[in-house]
């Protein structure tokens, strides 16, 4: 009898103290910060991680007064690019940046910027953003994620151990590319597209199992490809770059901080294109060093475009297919107005 009562109180006294450690939970998260966990696979040098992303951190936790704390989580710290998509739609990670091209999984018009010229340049890109941005943000909105700001990235091009002078030079080489849009665009050249992570790269260039990669002039400076590969070609690939928001996370920020967050945003998305050139010009002064840099002038990109219609058009009916013809066209019209 005494050992039952014993053991009420016992159950008493935890339940009294499961009720007081979750008012003091309470109390205390009443007065902690919203914190923001933002995610990128980009190496911690690279200007997306010291810079755009930096600079928003300290001036969105500047501006709320401390009501809201970003926490930054580059280099793969947190979550791959891939793994983090996923674990933004579900609710697993507040923020992120990463390519358009790694959310194709989700809808195939995310491909639009993988594909080789179709966006021939930065200023290119900037005539057709605001428009763009209309078109993706209800297709962001359908996986639970809305867009902040777009980070500049820059230039692709050709990096690895063979020459390459002409898109005839691209046949039979063993190609990394990170996304579909790219895989198929090397594809339409003739070349052998291989999928690998971008932590494999480095070693496969230097063991040759692969003859090089597509990736930025900025990424081949980051990530020191100039110690595994010679030459450097380019540039034909204009990817897209979104900082996102978890849906139910933006939804649930105070409306004055989140007005406080689109201003930041839209400073940082401005400030990302100033960051960007001075990062891809060091980087081409590195590699010039390093090796031999080929920049292609526009009458030699017409010719590598050549090859690469039947891939565009094959997108447009994919994207058909799947129910988002009418995006992928506005897409195409879009960026075709702004040439």
């Amino acid at each position: 009898m005494k050992s039952l009562k014993t053991t009420q109180i016992l159950i008493l006294l935890l339940l009294v103290f499961a009720v007081s450690v979750s008012v003091g939970t309470k109390r205390a998260d009443a007065k902690a910060p919203i914190v923001l966990r933002y995610y990128t696979g980009m190496p911690a040098s690279h200007h997306f991680s010291a810079k755009d992303m930096k600079y928003f951190a300290q001036e969105v936790e500047k501006r709320t007064q401390g009501k809201i704390k970003v926490e930054l989580y580059p280099g793969g710290q947190l979550f791959s690019f891939i793994q983090g998509i996923d674990a933004a739609t579900m609710g697993g990670v507040e923020m992120g940046l990463t390519s358009v091209g790694f959310w194709a999984g989700y809808n195939p018009v995310f491909q639009f910027s993988d594909y080789f010229l179709l966006i021939e340049d930065i200023d290119h890109w900037l005539k057709a953003r605001e428009r763009i941005n209309e078109i993706l943000q209800p297709l962001f909105k359908e996986h639970n994620v809305r867009i902040l700001f777009y980070s500049a990235y820059g230039g692709n091009a050709y990096c690895g151990k063979v020459p390459v002078n002409t898109v005839g030079d691209m046949k039979g080489l063993k190609i990394r590319a990170p996304v579909p849009g790219a895989l198929e665009s090397l594809k339409g050249w003739g070349a052998v597209p291989v999928r690998i992570t971008g932590a494999e790269v480095y070693d496969a260039m230097a063991k040759g199992a692969i003859d090089g990669c597509v990736t930025a002039w900025s990424y081949m400076n980051a990530m020191k490809f100039y110690e595994v590969s010679n030459y450097y070609v380019g540039p034909f690939w204009w990817t897209v770059w979104v900082n996102f928001i978890n849906l139910d996370t933006w939804n649930a920020i105070p409306e004055d901080m989140r007005k406080i967050i689109l201003k930041v945003s839209r400073e940082t998305q401005e400030k990302s294109l100033t960051w960007m050139k001075a990062y891809e010009e060091k980087s081409l002064e590195v590699l010039r060093k390093k090796g031999t840099v080929k920049i292609l002038t526009h009458e030699e990109l017409k010719e590598w475009k050549k090859p690469l219609q039947p891939v565009y058009e094959e997108w447009l009916k994919t994207c058909a297919d799947k129910g988002y013809g009418v995006q992928a066209k506005q897409i195409m019209e879009v960026l075709d107005k702004a040439r």
